[in-house]
């Protein structure tokens, strides 16, 4: 996203360099929410309506339903778990190609991890690559189509997760043991 400088290496969309058109196609999920605290829900939507031209109002108000979230709640007033809601709502809600999203499950709890989970199977996602890293991996491994195992900005292992469990009868979580414990 641009957020660091490249020290080595290049990003590739697509098999192209990134450009700044690129990033109208790339929408990026922090694990922390962006929005003042003493935002509305609906102030914070209002923003981001206001402020991206991808925006897609619909689809913000599908995720405020299926999250049932009001939209007069004062952020600084949501559990974790809500607050995560909302920031994926946030990124989710922008007509984007591809997702990127920074731990979306660290720190919340079960009930909104599997509520979160939901949304990965559900036409909200649908025709959009999306790239997760987190060290959740249990909570997440059955949605999980491709691995990268990265070490010190290396990438040390990659793997289609489908194949691993068909072929070795190993999860990611096995894989992972073998790379990164020695």
């Amino acid at each position: 996203m641009n957020l660091t400088p490249l020290n080595s290496g290049e990003i590739l969309i697509d098999g192209r360099q990134l450009t700044k058109e690129s990033y109208q196609t790339i929408a990026f999920i922090p694990d922390t929410i962006a929005m003042l605290s003493q935002m509305t829900i609906k102030q914070a939507v209002n923003f981001m309506k206001n402020f991206y031209l991808t925006w897609n109002q619909k689809r913000a108000d599908e995720l405020l339903e299926f999250f049932q979230l009001a939209k007069e709640e004062k952020i600084a007033n949501l559990s974790k778990g809500n607050t995560a809601e909302i920031n994926l709502l946030l990124g989710l809600a922008l007509d984007v190609d591809y997702l990127l999203m920074d731990e979306p499950f660290s720190g919340i709890d079960i009930f909104s991890r599997e509520q979160i989970t939901n949304i990965f199977t559900s036409h909200l996602i649908e025709d959009r690559g999306v790239l997760i890293t987190t060290h959740e991996i249990n909570d997440i491994e059955h949605l999980i189509d491709k691995v990268i195992l990265i070490d010190d900005g290396i990438v040390v292992k990659d793997f289609k997760a489908e194949d691993m469990r068909e072929q070795k009868q190993k999860s990611i979580i096995d894989v992972m043991r073998e790379v990164y414990i020695k």
